[in-house]
């Protein structure tokens, strides 16, 4: 075999073992790719969460949040802030999740459970007022449209703000 057959031959099985490197690397960065997808799907699942259990504690230590939706004579400032700045968060919240469940990061099911939250708390009389004079400047064009939408057709009820209250009498 002479020097330039060994050449050839030589440069023959670089190109093939860097095509080799070039699959293995293109494999390993597809895997890091999904690894940091999942990464991300968790951290956004895990915020919705945290959003929601921080708002069931905001009602622990403040139950007068709750109340106050039933509450038959009109609200004090005091009342119409707390409340609007509850409910508020509580709307930037679902909308985070909104918005994460339109871009494919949180799933189905994750998502139905965000809306049934947006159902439930837009089903009172002073929170769907609440939606209509105040709460819906405060969001994003595109999810007022989805919230009028859902809403359009959902009848007004007192009923889960009346059990969360006294479900031990039922």
């Amino acid at each position: 075999m002479s020097f330039m057959d060994t050449a050839q031959l030589l440069g023959n099985l670089g190109e093939f073992v860097g095509a080799i490197v070039i699959v293995a690397t293109l494999i390993y960065l597809a895997m890091q790719v999904r690894q940091n997808t999942n990464a991300l799907h968790a951290q956004s699942r895990q915020s919705v969460l945290s959003g929601a259990q921080a708002e069931l504690f905001a009602v622990v230590e403040n139950p007068d949040l709750f109340t106050t939706v039933l509450k038959k004579e009109p609200l004090t400032p005091e009342e119409h802030v707390k409340l609007n700045a509850w409910l508020l968060a509580m709307g930037r919240l679902r909308e985070f999740a909104w918005l994460q469940y339109q871009s494919g990061v949180i799933d189905e099911v994750q998502w139905s459970t965000e809306l049934h939250v947006i159902q439930i708390m837009l089903q009172a009389k002073r929170t769907r007022t609440w939606w209509h004079v105040s709460g819906r400047r405060a969001f994003g064009a595109a999810f007022v449209e989805f919230i009028d939408d859902l809403i359009q057709d959902l009848p007004t009820t007192d009923e889960i703000f009346e059990i969360t209250t006294d479900w031990t009498n039922r």
